[in-house]
């Protein structure tokens, strides 16, 4: 792995991408080379602590310093829908990318499945990611 994790201090850290994991001795780990047990128990481990880990966003979060009224709405969305997750942080926090791969992982499949349930890929032959918004369970394109 070539990329340099070393800003990585806390495990919630990562919660936004779903690639790597952090051991409890630093180490970084490729979530597609660790064991599905394992990304089961460290999933549940991190759902023990959801209510903590939002207290800690919650408290992480700032206003945009680019008061324009797009970033000023933008913000005042993300944090309202930020606000409504309190009634349920396990969802809150299982909805990230981290701990989707993880789930991924403990079932036996790679971190970032190749294809959506709609049968076409995530990414195209270019490298460009596409768009999948419209997707839902159930739905079968030809």
């Amino acid at each position: 792995m070539n990329e340099d994790w070393s800003w990585v201090r806390h495990w919630t850290d990562l919660l936004d991408q779903d690639e790597v994991w952090r051991d409890a001795q630093g180490t970084i780990l490729r979530l597609d080379d660790m064991d599905p047990g394992y990304c089961g128990r460290v999933r549940a481990f991190c759902l023990r602590q959801a209510d903590a880990v939002y207290d800690l966003i919650g408290m992480q979060a700032a206003a945009p310093t680019d008061m324009s009224e797009s970033a000023t709405d933008a913000f005042e969305r993300a944090f309202d829908e930020f606000l409504n997750a309190g009634d349920d942080p396990d969802a809150w926090l299982a909805d990230f990318p981290l701990l989707v791969a993880l789930k991924h992982r403990s079932e036996g499949l790679p971190a970032r499945p190749e294809h959506c349930h709609c049968g076409y890929p995530f990414v195209g032959d270019d490298g460009t990611q596409w768009d999948h918004s419209a997707c839902y369970p159930g739905i079968i394109v030809d």
